[in-house]
């Protein structure tokens, strides 16, 4: 017997197998039970989520002997041939590689003929939206206007590039990415019934390796199968797939939390070196401080898709909300350098750096940090964004003091000037110290020099010959 792909043996054939869609579900329901059914449908959303299998399960209601029916036989030969692929009044094409004028025209040729067998010839276009425009106007009148016998469902991952004049004559259908809880309830389903061992950590690393994609999980699974005798453990998902656990982003977080360079370091290489890509790491270390963030604010368990166990990781590194959103910025300010560098590597290991940079240093130890060392960072800064202002704190002494960052001039000229800058000061101090900081100006020396020539000065980013 020839072997069917896990993703196809476990298709859903009827609406109430659907995971995760209920509101399209019932829509569908309720219009078939309505008799109010349309002509023209447009089913969006992500990649796998069963756009496709909904729109052939819709099309065995439609023609299924005992139709217009939301529970179809399964038995009838429109049910079979549907299930099989192989009903000549459902015509499946693919919008990627039919997307000329040509092929729409031929199907506006064909729209004419009556369905042979059941009561409606169903045209199911999908990744409508590579059709060229060419095509998507060829298309218009007739999903418009379509025989009474006809029925048109459009499928479309990319709902922005299906022209208006297109989405204004068909139904909408939204087709939601799935949570990790509910890929996890599918995938239990599937191993259960081929009696797959699975541990239960692996099942929730398959769905959140998935991203929302129920036929990514299965596709997955599927490989693991294959590739693993005995128990399918988190250590098979990461030889395979090059990922890396919860619990190594757990470990370096600690790491990074503790100023450990080293360890940092050596965690990154090793999980590289194991065949993980620089980019996945960053990915991953992405969705969990993301994950901390969203515990940090106290929402409800179910809505943070995370075993409690990683729960109680996170919160035992009592992050603050500060710091976690400070190394996201990070991370997020750093996500072209990563894609884009000639040595990922390289840039994967000073962004850790940096990450290391915003934890606050352990107080009653030494600091080789010096404020000068502040004071250039925040002039480096200044100097593409104000070299008036960069101009005016190059004269000017600093000093941090806990929350607070506090610059001496001499004149009140160079304070009020800083005063007024004081949003685009305190993001600089954000950046640099990675926590909230105030600013405080202080004149410390008066009519030293001539206020007029402290404002040329500045404004002409001049110095004094003597």
């Amino acid at each position: 017997m020839n072997h069917r792909v896990l993703s196809l043996k476990y298709r859903p054939q009827k609406f109430d197998e659907l995971t995760g869609q209920v509101h399209i579900v019932l829509s569908l329901k309720g219009a078939i039970n309505s008799g109010r059914i349309g002509h023209a449908f447009l089913f969006a959303g992500p990649r796998g989520v069963g756009k496709t299998t909904a729109a052939r399960i819709f099309a065995k209601s439609l023609n299924c002997v005992e139709g217009p029916t939301v529970h179809p036989c399964q038995k009838c030969q429109s049910c079979r041939e549907i299930t099989l692929s192989r009903n000549i009044d459902v015509i499946e094409i693919d919008g990627a590689s039919n997307n000329g004028v040509d092929e729409i025209r031929n199907l506006r040729e064909t729209v004419q003929y009556g369905a042979l067998h059941g009561k409606y010839r169903i045209y199911i276009i999908d990744e409508v939206h590579m059709l060229s425009i060419q095509a998507f106007n060829a298309l218009l009148k007739t999903l418009e206007e379509p025989p009474p016998s006809v029925k048109f469902v459009l499928a479309t991952t990319n709902q922005e590039k299906v022209p208006q004049t297109i989405q204004s004559r068909c139904e909408r259908y939204i087709f939601k990415r799935l949570s990790i809880k509910e890929i996890s309830g599918r995938l239990k389903f599937i191993t259960e019934r081929e009696q797959i061992k699975i541990a239960e950590s692996a099942v929730h690393d398959i769905a959140t390796r998935a991203d929302g994609s129920v036929r990514d999980a299965e596709s997955i699974l599927e490989q693991l199968v294959s590739f693993v005798e005995g128990t399918i453990s988190e250590n098979d998902i990461l030889r395979l797939a090059g990922s890396m656990s919860r619990q190594f982003y757990f470990d370096l977080m600690q790491q990074i939390l503790q100023r450990n360079h080293s360890s940092v370091l050596r965690a990154l290489n090793t999980s590289i070196e194991n065949g993980a890509e620089p980019l996945e790491v960053y990915r991953g270390l992405v969705d969990y401080l993301r994950a901390a963030l969203l515990t940090g604010s106290k929402l409800p368990p179910e809505l943070l898709d995370l075993p409690e166990d990683d729960i109680k990781n996170i919160r035992s590194l009592a992050l603050s909300r500060d710091q976690v959103m400070s190394m996201l910025e990070i991370l997020l300010d750093a996500e072209d350098m990563i894609k884009r560098s000639m040595n990922s590597r390289v840039a994967t290991e000073l962004l850790l750096c940096r990450l290391i940079e915003t934890v606050e240093r352990p107080q009653g130890k030494p600091d080789n940090a010096r404020p000068a060392d502040d004071k250039q960072e925040i002039l480096r800064i200044l100097q593409t964004q104000s070299p008036k202002l960069a101009a005016v704190l190059q004269n000017s002494s600093l000093k941090v003091e806990g929350e607070k960052v506090n610059v001496y001039v001499e004149n009140d000229f160079a304070g009020k000037m800083l005063l007024s800058s004081r949003d685009l000061l305190e993001t600089t101090f954000r950046k640099i110290f990675r926590r909230g900081m105030a600013l405080h100006v202080e004149v410390v020396s008066k009519n030293i020099r001539n206020d007029i020539e402290d404002q040329i000065k500045v404004l002409f980013d001049g110095e004094e010959v003597r």
